[in-house]
C-alpha cells in the first residue's frame, strides 16, 4: 500500500508540476465542482485584485479564517485552481479566501506583496460586516511557494501590514509550504524578472527583524530542488515559535498535493498543520481525524 501510494504521488506530482492546465485537472480529481461560497469580490481596482470566499458547510457559528497564496513564481496562477486546498481547510471548520494578485510582468516586486495585504485588509473589514461568517479574531495565512513567500514577506516587513491599517497582532500565525525566504543573490530567471535589482534588507525575510513574527509552521521536502529546505531551515532558526518539519521523500510539489484527499494525502504534512491551527484558533478539527 505505501508503495502504491508513493507512486500515486510520484505521477501527480510530475503531472501538477507539467503546467497550469495538469493543476485545474489535479484540483478538479480533488475537488470535483466544489466552488465557492463567494467568488470574485473586488478588494482592488485591478482586474486580478480579486478574492473567492469559501465558507465551511456549518454555519451555524462563524468560522475563523485562513488566507491562501497559491505559488507560481511570482508570474502565473488562478485562484479557482486551488478549490481542492480551500475543501480541505473548509472540511476542518474554516473559512478560507483565496486571492488572486497581480502578477510578473505586469508589475514586480513589491507590488504582489502590497495585494496581500490589500487583501487581508479587504477580508479583515469582510468579517467585521459579517460576523456571523467569519470571527473578526486574527487570521492564519497560508501559502506555497512563492505563496509561502508572500505570506511571511508581508508580515516579516511591517510596512505592508502598517499600509492597510494593520499589525502582526492581526496575524494568528503562518503556514508556509516549501517557500523561498533566503534567496538572494537572484540566480534563477524567475526571481530575476520578479525583482530586479531589489536589495536582499527589502526581499528577503531573514534579512528582515522578526521579533514581532507570529507562531510559524514552516513545511519542506528533503528532495525539493526547486526551493531548496535551507530556505525554510534558515527562516527557522531566525523567527521565534517556529515549529520545522522536514518530509522525507517528498519534492517540491509534494508538500501542496498533500492537502488533496484523493491519492496524494499525506498525513506527514496534514498532522502538523492540523495541530498548528488547533493551537493557534478554536476552529473544530473534523476531516483529518475522522479518517
Amino acid at each position: 500500500m505505501r508503495v502504491f501510494k508513493l507512486t500515486a504521488n510520484a505521477l501527480i506530482a510530475a503531472l501538477f508540476l507539467a503546467g497550469c492546465d495538469k493543476l485545474a485537472a489535479f484540483n478538479h480529481l480533488q475537488a470535483g465542482d466544489y466552488q465557492p461560497t463567494i467568488a470574485d469580490l473586488q478588494y482592488g481596482d485591478a482586474d486580478r485584485q480579486k478574492l473567492d470566499l469559501y465558507l465551511p458547510s456549518d454555519r451555524t457559528k462563524p468560522a475563523p479564517l485562513i488566507v491562501w497564496f497559491y505559488g507560481g513564481s511570482w508570474d502565473s496562477g488562478d485562484k479557482a485552481k486551488y478549490a481542492f486546498v480551500a475543501k480541505r481547510f473548509t472540511e476542518m471548520g474554516y473559512a478560507v479566501a483565496i486571492p488572486d494578485y497581480r502578477l510578473v510582468p505586469e508589475i514586480r516586486f513589491p507590488e504582489f506583496i502590497k495585494d496581500g495585504a490589500k487583501a487581508l485588509a479587504f477580508i479583515k473589514q469582510y468579517s467585521h460586516d459579517h460576523p456571523d461568517r467569519i470571527t473578526t479574531g486574527p487570521i492564519i495565512l497560508a501559502g506555497h511557494s512563492a505563496g509561502a513567500y508572500n505570506a511571511v514577506q508581508l508580515v516579516a516587513d511591517q510596512s505592508y501590514l502598517a499600509s492597510v491599517g494593520m499589525t502582526a497582532n492581526d496575524i494568528a500565525g503562518i503556514i508556509g509550504l516549501s517557500g523561498p525566504y533566503d534567496f538572494y543573490p537572484y540566480d534563477v530567471r524567475a526571481t530575476q524578472i520578479a525583482f530586479g535589482n531589489t536589495h536582499a534588507t527589502q526581499s528577503q525575510p531573514v534579512e528582515q527583524d522578526l521579533s514581532h513574527m507570529p507562531p510559524l509552521l514552516l513545511i519542506t521536502g528533503n528532495r525539493d530542488h526547486t526551493v531548496y529546505p535551507r530556505n525554510s531551515i534558515r527562516l527557522a532558526e531566525l523567527a521565534p515559535n517556529t515549529k520545522l518539519v522536514i518530509i522525507k521523500d517528498t519534492g517540491h510539489a509534494g508538500t501542496l498535493i498533500a492537502l488533496g484527499s484523493v491519492l496524494t494525502e499525506n498525513r506527514a504534512v496534514l498532522e502538523p498543520v492540523r495541530e498548528f491551527l488547533t493551537a493557534q484558533t478554536t476552529a473544530p478539527i473534523s476531516s483529518i481525524a475522522a479518517q
